[in-house]
């Protein structure tokens, strides 16, 4: 060693054959080695051992030497050809230097391995921009962590924004106008972005995005394939400037939505079902009691036209009318009977046309290759459908039938009271008693019939009130029991985050979030009169407002009477009859709480809430690109090193990173696989990119963020200093 630093030349030292007879290992042994390793010249030159096969001696090695060094393998060719042949190690470096290699085997628990890596995870390749200001340029990015430097306004989030936007991810509502035009005036009219990128199998893509225009999926054969970004990219994440710290109320579960909205997407669906389902039920109920609120007003309508039927009687004329009533009676029963037999004939048609017989008859050829005698018993099946679908269409054939036949006795009625007319005016004309017109007789007659069936409808359903009640309870138990399902689904979720990382722990509380469901309910209820503590006291006493309106509607107010005055529960009740399909659908939601570092995040400071989100995002598993723009913005160098830059170093194998950073810390200490230097001047953003080993690239982080070399190597003469002291 003395004669190689004798040349003035960097160098390091790789021991070959440790475990031979003339190796390390057997000539320096236990003692010298513990000897040896306590000098810094032996600990900063001998940077990795060749092979190492024996487990028990590498752990006496290590343990002499009191830290741990790479285990290499190596060909030991004899010439050219061999090289390569044989047992592999692999280094992971950004250009072909010395100062790479020695960078690699100084952090060789990154950049040195015995097996080679394999990328499973979607990430996107690179990013070409056509038009704008930077016009026919394009961007090769890492899988694992790109970094965007530069002065700020020289255009890095630009960068990110057109990438967002490419992805058709929509920007939070922090400064959402602001990011759309950041695009605009990058891209400019016409301008396009190409993003080249590979799914967790392999395969290869192409998004094309031209300004203002809807994105384009292309597969490796440039065939347009009509996907959507989530098929190739598993939920990319990205938060742009002040999104960290933008938290309004619930901001917790939009962003654990983020995160996991894809797993409680498929509840929508069902809840929308029951939501109307619900409605539906609901409407019905409050029509029933609508109806049967005018009972009293029916009766009291029948007993008035009872009363002018008895008039006629007491006159002896109901006897010489009656006649032409009982006609006209007798016309609307047969045209009653014609109309409901055209309905039943309008069901069974609409059950011939449905889309599942068609479909069954489209089956009903099917064979399998694996199991061909169970598809022939099934195709018996089909035909059986395909039978009944014919029975259904002779049914038909005979309601039409009948439904002729009885327009025909419609028809013969009419023609019969058509041919009395004569009569039954002689009959009106021989009647000669003052203020009584024979006229009247058969509308009060009719007006009666009509009462009588009106209240006998209204009174059966009556009865049958209390099964539409229960109905409407079972269909809010089934709500409630989907929303109960989504809730797990998030606890699940919070859970493996819990248990990912130490610095944070998350709580859920279902329908938890009260601020949510009082705002709502303040402007649900506007103009009642309700006064802020009876806003709160519902808002706790009920959980939503399903809970509100069951109340009202089913069980007479019970809970919610002791809240308000009788003058504001009628406008409660007027308000709800009015809106309560669209209350409905209002949720009041989970309500999530984050510590971290067992405080609530509420209690926190800006910069450690937004390192606390910082976590929480890089503690999930499911998510193959996460895009930050400058998260240092609101977190302090302490933070970033010891806790997110270590977290991003253990994902980045795993998740693509994308930060525009004008912090050293991301870049540097993160081992950016890609830095991206961005400039700006008027017309044209330009970009250098290579990894962080490389010489051009280490400049540009020392002029861009550290001020230069000269205010570099000052502060570094002064750290030196202090740490002297």
């Amino acid at each position: 060693m003395e004669c190689l630093d004798s040349y003035n030349k960097d160098y390091f030292i790789l021991m070959a054959h440790i475990e031979q007879k003339s190796g390390f290992l057997a000539e320096c042994n236990g003692g010298l080695i513990e000897s040896l390793s306590k000098n810094s010249w032996f600990k900063n030159k001998v940077l990795g051992f060749q092979k190492g096969r024996t487990r028990d001696k590498m752990k006496h090695l290590e343990d002499w030497l009191g830290y741990k060094i790479p285990y290499i393998e190596g060909s030991d060719c004899k010439s050219i050809e061999q090289i390569g042949k044989g047992d592999k190690s692999y280094i992971k470096i950004g250009e072909g230097s010395f100062d790479s290699v020695v960078l690699a085997f100084k952090d060789y628990q990154n950049r040195i391995s015995l097996s080679k890596k394999e990328y499973n995870h979607g990430y996107i390749k690179s990013v070409e921009f056509i038009g704008g200001k930077m016009n026919n340029q394009k961007i090769n990015l890492s899988p694992e962590l790109n970094s965007l430097i530069g002065i700020r306004g020289s255009g890095k989030s630009s960068i990110i924004e057109a990438i967002r936007y490419t992805l058709d991810m929509s920007p939070s509502k922090a400064d959402k106008d602001y990011k759309s035009d950041v695009v605009k005036n990058l891209l400019e009219s016409g301008g396009q972005v190409i993003i080249e990128l590979q799914d967790n199998y392999k395969k290869n893509y192409k998004i094309k995005r031209i300004l203002g225009e809807a994105l384009h999926i292309l597969d490796d054969n440039n065939t347009e394939i009509g996907v959507t970004i989530n098929s190739i990219l598993q939920t990319p994440l990205y938060f742009g400037q002040k999104d960290l710290s933008y938290m309004n109320n619930g901001f917790e579960l939009e962003l654990l939505n983020k995160l996991v909205g894809k797993k409680t997407k498929s509840f929508q669906g069902d809840l929308t079902r029951i939501n109307d389902q619900l409605s539906n039920q609901i409407n019905q109920l409050f029509n029933l009691n609508d109806k049967v609120n005018t009972l009293p007003d029916l009766r009291k309508n029948l007993t008035d036209i009872k009363h002018k039927i008895k008039i006629f009687e007491e006159k002896g004329l109901s006897a010489q009318l009656s006649k032409q009533v009982n006609f006209q009676k007798d016309e609307r029963y047969i045209k009653n009977v014609y109309e409901l037999i055209n309905n039943f004939k309008g069901n069974a048609e609409e059950l011939l046309n449905s889309n599942n017989l068609r479909e069954l008859n489209e089956l009903s050829d099917i064979e399998s290759e694996e199991v061909p005698g169970l598809f022939i018993k099934l195709s018996q099946e089909i035909s059986i459908m395909i039978t009944i679908k014919k029975k259904i269409e002779k049914i038909i054939a005979s309601i039409d039938a009948s439904s002729k036949l009885v327009k025909e006795y419609l028809e013969e009625i009419r023609l019969t009271i058509n041919s009395l007319e004569e009569e039954f005016a002689e009959i009106k004309r021989e009647i000669d008693i003052p203020n009584l017109n024979p006229d009247d007789f058969a509308k009060l007659k009719v007006d009666e019939e009509k009462l009588i069936k009106s209240i006998d409808q209204v009174t059966k359903q009556e009865e049958n009130k209390s099964e539409m009640e229960s109905r409407i309870r079972a269909v809010l138990d089934e709500r409630n029991q989907l929303l109960l399902k989504e809730f797990h689904v998030y606890k699940e979720e919070i859970e493996k985050i819990n248990s990912n990382q130490n610095a944070l722990e998350l709580s859920i509380e279902f329908k938890g979030n009260k601020e949510s469901f009082l705002d709502k309910l303040k402007q649900s209820f506007k103009g009642s009169n309700i006064n802020q503590s009876a806003y709160k006291n519902i808002s706790e006493e009920h959980s939503d407002f399903a809970a509100l309106i069951v109340d009202v509607l089913l069980e007479d107010s019970k809970k919610t009477s002791n809240l308000v005055t009788e003058a504001q529960l009628s406008k409660v009740k007027e308000i709800i009859k009015e809106n309560y399909s669209e209350q409905l659908k209002i949720r009041t939601p989970n309500q999530i709480e984050i510590k971290y570092h067992g405080k609530p995040l509420a209690k926190h400071s800006i910069g450690q809430r937004a390192s606390a989100l910082v976590l929480f995002i890089l503690s999930q598993k499911d998510n193959n690109l996460i895009m930050i723009d400058q998260p240092e913005d609101d977190l302090d160098n302490q933070v970033i090193y010891n806790e997110i830059i270590t977290k991003v170093k253990e994902r980045k194998p795993e998740v693509q990173f994308i930060f525009a950073t004008h912090n050293a810390n991301i870049p540097v200490l993160g081992d950016s696989e890609q830095v991206i230097a961005v400039s700006y001047d008027e017309k044209q953003i330009m970009v250098k990119s290579g990894s962080i080993d490389n010489k051009d690239i280490q400049d540009k982080v020392v002029d861009i963020m550290e001020g230069g070399q000269e205010a570099f190597n000052k502060r570094t003469q002064i750290y030196n200093l202090w740490k002297n002291e």
